[in-house]
């Protein structure tokens, strides 16, 4: 027996199922189109001209839900970045999404501004270090808050090192713990290897005599350009750390919900904490 209604119903899975489909697949490009560089509202209106070339605004408005002004807003800067142009049709002004090659060329020519950019800053840091490193001998003292501030903290004075530098370190076992398990993944280990190895420096570690960091002995032998020695236990310390290189001096609290840290870039104040790290490393056990 033959029931019609099952026949419609069937197709409408199917058109639904395809139209879930679409909608991932343009989601998909979306995605995509914003790590090229492109905005929320570019990306969406993009991608509904790639599917829906030519349309006009009204048309963008009601498929994108968006309001005129902003498709309108939207659709100017596309067109100032080559990637959209224009047509009319039945006197209304249409909108067609160019092809992947108008993208390619916009990529180009901001690859080649960047570039030009990396020239002029280059240039600029001559400037830069007179202005930081006045005579004046005044501190810089920055303050950081929470573990993507304690982050920058460290890249930065990676940065500003001199080559053939030292890094003096004292510090508990913070990094051993799990919130602090980046320390060790891929994407961060390559940026500070990364980092090391260009500028050639190396680092004095000064931890605590305690099970964890004995249980990773193996692990600081293994390092190449690390010395390390263990604090007498007396003067151990507990959620807080101290980086010294060149003339910064980054002095960590570690402690659980709130990570504040302070930079410091003064010879004066360097070379006095270089001096207190050094006594400590002659009584450290080795």
């Amino acid at each position: 027996m033959f029931y019609p209604q099952l026949n419609l119903i069937d197709k409408s899975v199917q058109v639904a199922v395809q139209l879930r489909q679409q909608g991932k697949f343009m989601e998909q490009i979306i995605q995509q189109l914003k790590k090229l560089g492109l905005g929320d509202y570019e990306a969406l209106i993009y991608t509904t001209l790639l599917s829906s070339s030519p349309a006009s605004a009204t048309f963008i408005a009601k498929k994108c839900n968006l309001s005129r002004s902003s498709v309108y807003t939207t659709l100017n800067s596309l067109i100032a970045k080559g990637l959209v142009g224009t047509t009319y049709k039945n006197d209304v002004k249409q909108f067609i999404a160019q092809d992947h090659s108008t993208f390619e060329q916009l990529l180009k020519k901001e690859k080649g501004n960047l570039d030009e950019k990396f020239k002029i800053l280059e240039l600029l840091r001559d400037s830069f270090q007179f202005f930081s490193k006045s005579n004046l001998n005044i501190p810089q003292v920055i303050f950081f808050e929470g573990q993507e501030g304690l982050k920058k903290i460290y890249l930065s004075m990676m940065r500003q090192a001199q080559s053939e530098a030292t890094l003096y370190l004292l510090r508990d076992e913070f990094v051993w713990q799990p919130e602090w398990k980046f320390i060790f993944e891929q994407d961060w280990h390559e940026r500070v290897k990364r980092l090391k190895i260009e500028k050639n420096i190396k680092t004095k570690l000064l931890i605590n005599n305690s099970k964890i960091e004995n249980a990773h002995v193996k692990f600081y032998k293994s390092k190449k350009d690390l010395k390390y020695g263990f604090l007498p236990s007396k003067n151990s310390v507990r959620q807080f750390a101290i980086y010294i290189i060149g003339d910064i001096v980054s002095i960590l609290s570690i402690e659980k919900n709130n990570l504040v840290g302070i930079k410091i870039t003064n010879q004066h104040f360097a070379d006095n904490f270089k001096n207190l790290f050094e006594t400590l490393w002659q009584k450290s056990k080795k």
